[in-house]
């Protein structure tokens, strides 16, 4: 347990370039997101996860993300990305996710997130989706 402790308190508040972030997010969808960080602002997350709605499609996504942090350690972020569900009609759709990140210790993030989206495929239209969740992810 201490050397836990240790791990998540140990180095810096704000992220690192080059630094991984693993974890999970609980919403719709729910699974396993990571985040990638190309600069002290800017990252790619990548989300694994599952809804759990009637279908329990399969999603995957993938943004690239612009973060503004605070003093505090807290950061509005936005980006552009994607997203692709498998299912027998596999869907291809533009996502914009909006979010905050509180790091809550050096190594360990809270966020939340609400990312409307838009169909691409199989067909372009005006049915806007969102997907929205928290999580916490340990940095590496």
């Amino acid at each position: 347990m201490f050397l836990l402790v240790t791990f998540l308190f140990s180095t810096n508040q704000t992220a690192n370039a080059q630094s991984t972030e693993l974890g999970v997010i609980i919403g719709e969808p729910t699974g396993v997101s990571a985040k990638f960080w190309t600069s002290g602002r800017t990252a790619v997350d990548l989300g694994v996860a599952w809804s759990l709605g009637e279908s329990g499609n399969m999603h995957l996504h993938s943004d690239y993300l612009w973060h503004f942090w605070n003093q505090s350690g807290l950061a509005f972020y936005t980006g552009l990305g994607g997203r692709l569900i498998l299912n027998d009609d596999t869907q291809l759709a533009a996502r914009i996710p909006l979010g905050l990140q509180f790091n809550v210790a050096r190594r360990l993030g809270l966020f939340f997130e609400l990312a409307p989206t838009l169909p691409i495929i199989p067909e372009t239209s005006s049915d806007f989706d969102i997907n929205g969740g928290a999580g916490l992810r340990i940095r590496f």
